[in-house]
């Protein structure tokens, strides 16, 4: 696409990121991004990081973004067993955003209203994260499933927990 990747660079210290945001050191994290326009693909997301939650307890869902469903989604979380698990950070500014995509092990996009050329993806991308997109979003024409990262399909919950579960086990490396 025509970047000079020596301009992303990495997190230095990830442990003191994640501590900047009250997050454990041993954590791993998952983010993603929306704009909070329509819920179902952050309803889809919630309910499949809800599994992983039980079953990872270090585990975290960084959602940055905000928009008019906004409480929804935040009324969503509360009402799941997530507790303190899923963080919904609101609006922030682009360099925060992009330093959590630096201290996290996996960017998620199961939008399939997006581009496929967000700044977080490339970001993601440059950094080695583990990328999980939608099968159906342009993202699919960038991610070969199971090479360049994963393709689900958004309402595959299932999978989801599965695929998360297994990264954050270390079955497949961050």
């Amino acid at each position: 696409y025509g970047l000079e990747l020596s301009d992303f660079k990495g997190i230095d210290d990830p442990d003191a990121g994640k501590k900047k945001w009250n997050l454990p050191e041993n954590s791993q994290l998952a983010v993603t991004f929306s704009d909070l326009s329509e819920t179902q693909e952050i309803l889809h997301l919630l309910a499949g990081f809800e599994k992983v939650a039980v079953k990872k307890p270090s585990s975290y869902l960084l959602i940055i973004g905000n928009g008019p469903l906004y409480k929804e989604v935040e009324y969503e979380i509360l009402q799941k067993a997530l507790g303190s698990r899923a963080l919904l950070l609101g609006a922030i500014p682009e360099d925060q955003a992009l330093d959590l995509v630096g201290i996290s092990d996996v960017y998620i996009n199961l939008s399939s209203r997006t581009t496929g050329f967000e700044t977080s993806l490339i970001e993601a991308m440059a950094q080695k994260k583990v990328i999980i997109g939608s099968e159906v979003s342009p993202i699919s024409h960038i991610i070969e499933d199971g090479v360049d990262g994963f393709l689900l399909r958004p309402a595959d919950r299932e999978s989801l927990s599965s695929l998360l579960i297994e990264i954050f086990s270390g079955v497949i490396p961050t």
